[in-house]
C-alpha cells in the first residue's frame, strides 16, 4: 500500500507510511479522510517516506493542489488543540517533494500543528519525548495498527 495510516495506542502516537508508488489522488484521499476523521488528528504523528517510495507520478503542480485542497478541508474544522507532526525521510526522491511541502507549510503555519523534518527516529523520538525503548518501538512500526491506507486504482491523468 502506497500510504498507510498507522496507531500505537499505548505510544498514542500515530505513524503514517509511504512507499511505493503514490499518486497525488492518494495524498489528497490520506487528507479527506482526516478531515473526515479528525479523531485522528488528535495525536502526534511521525510520517515516514520510505527508501522505495515512487513519485514519478507526481509534479510540483499536482503537490501545490493538494496542498490548497488540505487547507480547504482542514480551516473548516476549526481544531483547538496543538499536535507535533514530524517527518523523516529514507528517499532522495521523496525528499524533493517533501523540501517543497514542507516550505509551502511553514509559510502558512497552522496554529493546531508543530511540523518539522528530522534526521532519524533518534530525533524523533527525542522531540516526542519517548523513552529509548518507545523509540525502538517508533522505529520498527512493531505495536502500530493499520488504521486506513490510501492506494489510487489507476494513475490519475495530468
Amino acid at each position: 500500500m502506497p500510504i498507510v495510516l498507522r496507531h500505537n495506542a499505548a505510544l498514542e502516537l500515530s505513524r503514517v507510511e509511504y512507499t511505493g508508488a503514490v499518486y497525488a489522488r492518494d495524498l489528497h484521499d490520506h487528507a479527506a479522510f482526516n478531515a473526515a476523521n479528525p479523531d485522528w488528528l488528535g495525536f502526534d504523528c511521525i510520517s515516514v517516506i520510505h527508501a522505495d517510495i515512487d513519485v514519478s507520478a507526481i509534479n510540483i503542480a499536482n503537490l501545490d493542489g493538494v496542498f490548497n485542497a488540505h487547507r480547504e478541508l482542514f480551516e473548516p474544522l476549526n481544531l483547538m488543540f496543538m499536535r507535533r507532526s514530524g517527518w523523516v525521510c529514507e528517499s532522495p526522491a521523496g525528499q524533493r517533494f517533501l523540501t517543497h511541502w514542507l516550505a509551502r507549510r511553514n509559510a502558512d503555519k497552522s496554529p493546531w500543528a508543530d511540523v518539522r523534518q528530522l534526521d532519524s527516529f533518534e530525533a524523533a523520538g527525542e522531540w516526542m519525548l519517548l523513552s529509548p525503548a518507545d523509540t525502538a518501538t517508533l522505529r520498527s512500526g512493531e505495536g502500530f495498527k493499520d488504521i486506513a491506507s490510501f492506494r489510487s486504482s489507476a494513475a490519475p491523468t495530468r
